[in-house]
């Protein structure tokens, strides 16, 4: 039997929310260091999503090309500064397990959490 439509449960608890909120901070702050703003606004509106605990908007800030599509997205950010870059590699890894922990199943943030 093919159950079609099943629904994504997300935890969306006080835990969660703090290290998503932490993950964010960071991120944005080592972005900014490297000299990018780069999904900047795109961030927000995940940890809104999450604030709010609406799975919709939740799954949908977290569909977007500016933060995990392919050229020019928040992952692929360069630094010819070994430790920056090494720093946002860690912190980005650092997002997209919180995402999963969320409940997110994404390809995407999956194949990324492994690459870094």
């Amino acid at each position: 039997m093919f159950l079609f439509g099943k629904k994504t449960k997300y935890d969306f608890s006080d835990e969660k929310i703090s290290n998503l909120t932490e993950s964010i901070i960071d991120l944005k702050d080592i972005s900014g260091r490297i000299g990018t703003s780069i999904g900047f606004l795109e961030l927000n509106n995940i940890l809104s999503a999450a604030m709010k605990k609406d799975p919709k908007a939740f799954r949908k800030a977290t569909q977007n090309n500016e933060l995990f599509g392919g050229m020019g997205a928040l992952w692929e950010t360069y630094s010819r500064n070994p430790d920056l870059q090494s720093e946002f590699d860690l912190k980005m890894k650092r997002f997209c397990i919180i995402l999963k922990s969320i409940g997110l199943r994404n390809n995407r943030v999956n194949q990324i959490a492994k690459s870094l």
